[in-house]
């Protein structure tokens, strides 16, 4: 019962700190007239997207790289449909045109991208398929810039570094706290290691994303907390995987129904934008995505 009671307060914690965060990124954003969509795109998903690079490589330096892969996978299916879906039930949000017409098709298309360089390396990814990774995750990001240029933030905190620095530490301390008690709990139940990576492991390291997505979208920041959420899912499937297969080899080929199921969950937040009132998401489509996400949860429950 005390893992419970630790994770609820590291929760806490990490909740505060990620308001507290938010604030400061978005005063950065607004001071140097940085467009609120990179800063989520860059600052923001390296920040929230941490727990999943230590906890992957370190799966992958200690041998077990099947967790790794299990834990981007799902932690960016969470994203997608879990928090995202959450967001739009809690509060009506827009997505900006961009989002749509670009940011989004973008994410499927590095999906795809991915899914063919490990077709091409024979499902196995080593360290020079992670310097490609690598160099195709730098190119997505100087293409974002030149197509988000435009979208502004609205803050009235002045930017503080001592904050900002205080605030992002207390947010990575708390979210791993979190994330650690969490699995001592559900090991109290005898869960499954394969189930461990894509559930327990993937929420786990998803909070940071849940919680500053949300902070952002209330503040009036939806494309700050789009921003961390495509960001975070390309910074996974790329940085994370790039990082760790300089570690040890990676074989994807086990994983490829998941990978099939995250390009067909991108897909569906495409045409949920698309179609109902334009671009926006309310919670109709926020009980769509929980619905896809139930319907992962059944498919590996059944494996």
């Amino acid at each position: 019962m005390e893992y419970l009671i630790i994770a609820i307060i590291g929760i806490l914690f990490l909740v505060k700190a990620s308001d507290v965060f938010v604030d400061q990124i978005i005063a950065l954003s607004k001071r140097y007239k940085i467009s609120g969509f990179i800063v989520g795109f860059t600052v923001l998903a390296f920040g929230t997207s941490l727990p999943e690079l230590v906890t992957s490589t370190y799966s992958t330096f200690s041998g077990h790289p099947q967790i790794a892969i299990s834990n981007v996978i799902g932690s960016n299916i969470v994203n997608l449909c879990l928090i995202l879906g959450i967001l739009a039930i809690f509060k009506t949000y827009k997505l900006s045109k961009t989002d749509v017409k670009y940011n989004i098709p973008q994410n499927l298309i590095a999906i795809s991208l991915f899914g063919v360089l490990c077709f091409a390396f024979n499902f196995q990814l080593f360290g020079f398929a992670g310097i490609i990774l690598l160099v195709i995750f730098t190119i997505f990001i100087l293409m974002s810039k030149r197509e988000n240029h435009d979208i502004k933030v609205k803050s009235t905190i002045k930017f503080n570094l001592l904050i900002l620095i205080i605030s992002f530490l207390v947010l990575i301390v708390a979210g791993k706290i979190s994330i650690d008690e969490l699995v001592k709990f559900s090991g109290l139940f005898g869960i499954r290691e394969s189930l461990l990576g894509y559930f327990i492991v993937a929420i786990g390291t998803s909070l940071p994303e849940l919680v500053t997505s949300y902070m952002a979208v209330k503040k009036g920041n939806a494309e700050l907390g789009i921003g961390n959420i495509l960001g975070s899912n390309l910074f996974n499937l790329f940085f994370i995987l790039g990082i760790s297969a300089f570690i040890n080899t990676i074989y994807i080929q086990e994983f490829l129904p998941e990978l099939v199921f995250l390009a067909m969950a991108t897909f569906f937040v495409l045409v949920f934008a698309l179609t109902g009132r334009k671009y926006y998401f309310s919670k109709i489509e926020g009980f769509g995505l929980l619905i896809l996400y139930a319907v992962f949860i059944l498919i590996q429950i059944n494996k």
